[in-house]
């Protein structure tokens, strides 16, 4: 898998001071998770990353009825900087 751009990086950015979060195990990926509400945001995000997603985003009810719409990008190296940058 390749590297990210830089747009993609700036925008990797911006999630991680606003509500994106990041998981890691070996590698790391990047969960976007927002309300349906704002569905529109969660596709625009979803086209800048969609190389490194192997789904597409899904909406999801939780148990105390609230709703989002998110997808999880795959596990992979070129997020591993941003993860150690954050700790």
């Amino acid at each position: 898998m390749g590297s990210l751009t830089e747009k993609q990086k700036s925008v990797v950015i911006g999630l991680l001071l606003g509500d994106g979060s990041l998981r890691k195990k070996q590698n790391t990926l990047l969960e976007v998770n927002h309300s349906f509400q704002q569905a529109a945001y969660v596709l625009w995000l979803y086209k800048i990353f969609k190389d490194f997603v192997l789904t597409k985003p899904k909406y999801r009810v939780s148990g105390k009825g609230r709703s989002a719409f998110r997808f999880t990008t795959r596990s992979l190296a070129c997020f591993n900087d941003f993860y150690s940058s954050v700790l």
